[in-house]
């Protein structure tokens, strides 16, 4: 509710801070005071008006003084009834009542405070009485001392609304428009009351155009569509869904902060989309590492449920990527037999290599045993001076024997050679017949050696 200052009836000390309080320039006569108050007090009414630019401690001071003026006006309206001094002592406690719901409490001394306020309580009941008695006289109908706790909680409301919303024209206008309502919702204000600040919150070609059309508009929401008709692209549905649809998931973003963004990309469009189509973009959009997951719960009929099959799949990858090999017995422990005994690798292999499950060596051990034992016939007229010196080259499938019995036996069964052991074999790894030299399988699946053993039997 507002409560009206006349303003050419206040002194000297009060006209400064109501231009001070404007941002006007004090410290000027009182005509030069009085000036400057005619051309502010319309644009800027008391009520928008919720932070003092003064220190608490001085603007009290102030307050105090008026307060001891209103008490001797009162005093001459007790004696004689005046209506120019009546007029002036209501407009000073109508300028008391707006300086103190400006002051910070914060800053302000408790005790200082409360005097002023009792204070003003008792002036402004006393020129109610007087109001009662002669009622042609009175200008207002309400006390304002009872708004005062109401409008303290919302003193800084003006710094914070023109501090967070600046709309000049070239930014998305729907982007202004959802931050403009959620605080609204932030600071439980009414939606028009931001229709106040329209001057402070537009710049620029925004400015002029809330200038051009102000009298067009009685509340936000008729304000909010002028807005979309005159700053919104006309397409803007369909590029929005197209970048809706090229917006994947980033590299190093969670589920549950990309599909926060989706929604409020969702959320900007006219005509909104379903929850089947949302889920559809979303599922084509979200990073393939969830593939795996995804195939195994293929009936997902929500994003609620899309959001908590990905977040398991991120957990478990979390506590994958923290796994760590149990520590090493050391002289430290408390519990050393609670501890992971760790095998020699060496013993591991052998054991994986040579042995099956029972103990029994493995067929690539009976092959090394049969090999140590193996000793070539020779027979001269088998080989001619060409075959002799053949058998000297290194080839794959060619067997050279030894000169001497007794010389260690090496044999190579990968390149069929008696030169240098397998352990020694420089050549590379590759699938080979042991007992025939067929390349691209093994001993154990080589049809020939099979058919052939066959055939023996």
């Amino acid at each position: 509710m507002s409560y009206q200052i006349k303003y050419l009836s206040l002194q000297k000390t009060e006209l400064e801070y109501e231009v001070g309080v404007r941002g006007g320039s004090t410290g000027e006569s009182v005509q030069e005071l009085r000036k400057q108050i005619v051309k502010l007090a319309p644009v800027l009414p008391p009520e928008d008006i919720l932070e003092s630019h003064l220190d608490s401690k001085v603007d009290l001071s102030e307050v105090k003084d008026t307060l001891v003026k209103t008490k001797e006006n009162l005093d001459i309206l007790k004696a004689k009834f005046d209506k120019n001094v009546y007029s002036r002592t209501e407009t000073m406690l109508h300028h008391i009542y707006y300086r103190l719901i400006r002051i910070n409490r914060e800053e302000a001394t408790d005790s200082l405070y409360k005097e002023c306020s009792h204070t003003f309580k008792q002036h402004f009941a006393l020129l109610k009485n007087l109001k009662m008695q002669i009622p042609s006289t009175a200008s207002s109908t309400a006390e304002p001392l009872s708004d005062i706790i109401s409008v303290t909680c919302e003193k800084k409301l003006v710094s914070d609304v023109v501090g967070k919303l600046r709309y000049s024209g070239k930014s998305c206008v729907r982007s202004f428009i959802q931050k403009a309502e959620e605080l609204v919702i932030s600071r439980s204000m009414p939606k028009d009351k931001l229709l106040t600040f329209a001057y402070e919150i537009f710049t620029d070609d925004a400015l002029h155009w809330y200038r051009c059309i102000k009298d067009k508009v009685e509340s936000w929401d008729d304000l909010v569509k002028l807005l979309k008709q005159d700053f919104s692209q006309s397409d803007y549905d369909y590029r929005l869904l197209s970048e809706i649809r090229m917006r994947t998931q980033g590299e190093q973003e969670n589920i549950s902060i990309y599909i926060s963004i989706m929604h409020g990309m969702f959320s900007r469009l006219n005509k909104q989309l379903t929850e089947e189509d949302k889920l559809e973009i979303l599922l084509h959009n979200i990073r393939p590492t969830y593939a795996s997951t995804l195939a195994a719960s293929p009936n997902i009929n929500s994003i609620d449920a899309l959001k908590d099959l990905c977040r398991s799949y991120e957990n478990i990858q979390s506590r994958t990527a923290q796994f760590h090999e149990p520590p090493k017995i050391n002289s430290e422990m408390l519990a050393r037999e609670f501890a992971y005994n760790r095998q020699s690798p060496s013993t591991s292999f052998h054991k994986h290599n040579y042995h099956n499950n029972n103990g029994s060596p493995t067929y690539k051990q009976n092959y090394i045993d049969r090999f140590k034992n193996y000793k070539p016939n020779y027979n001269n007229n088998s080989f001619s001076k060409n075959d002799s010196e053949h058998s000297k080259k290194t080839t794959v499938n060619s067997l050279n024997t030894p000169t001497s019995s007794n010389t260690p036996v090496l044999y190579c069964p990968r390149c069929r050679v008696n030169t240098h052991s397998l352990g020694q074999c420089h050549q590379p790894h590759y699938p080979i017949c042991f007992k025939c030299g067929k390349k691209g399988v093994r001993y154990p699946d080589c049809l020939d050696c099979r058919a052939t053993s066959t055939q023996k039997n």
